[in-house]
């Protein structure tokens, strides 16, 4: 038989950085885990293996986000540990109860992973990409989509593309 453990979502701060945490353990109340932990969010008693796999997912997805808020030109902070505060609390909840409540129907989750994965590769977003993908995959693939929708109300990072042929 798992191990029941409780998967947490905590805001943390430590010497002076702000940051957000997903993460597994044995008590019931997370905020005494780590003199770190501020405020818990989200807590729910899970087996330990089904919450690793869900954290995974959150894992990925985030990190999906951010890739893509950097690549579309926004800064984020990258905190030490854990995800960083520019991302709100409600795109982190929205990410996390999606992939928990996902896991309800493990076959279901397992497919829906295997997208996010690709998605790692293949930006649904992409036209040509997006009108490839049918049924299933293509319901799935926008639901993932739409979690990758984020960006920062500001802090676009201004580059300016100098030509080769001038010298700085």
């Amino acid at each position: 038989m798992t191990k029941l453990q409780f998967l947490y979502l905590v805001n943390c701060e430590k010497d002076g950085e702000g940051y957000w945490e997903i993460g597994l353990t044995d008590n019931a109340n997370p905020l005494q885990d780590n003199k770190n932990f501020i405020e818990c969010y989200r807590k729910e008693l899970i087996g330990e293996i089904a919450a690793q796999k869900i954290i995974k997912a959150i894992e990925i997805n985030l990190e999906n986000l951010l890739s893509d808020c950097i690549q579309d030109g926004y800064s984020i902070e990258n905190p030490s540990k854990g995800f960083s505060y520019d991302l709100p609390l409600n795109v982190i909840e929205e990410i996390y109860d999606f992939w928990f409540n996902l896991y309800q129907e493990n076959d279901l989750f397992a497919k829906v992973l295997n997208i996010l994965l690709t998605r790692q590769k293949l930006n649904y977003s992409n036209p040509s990409i997006s009108n490839a993908l049918k049924g299933f995959t293509a319901k799935w693939a926008s639901k993932i989509e739409s979690l990758h929708s984020y960006r920062p109300p500001s802090k676009k990072i201004n580059l300016q593309k100098v030509p080769m042929w001038i010298d700085g």
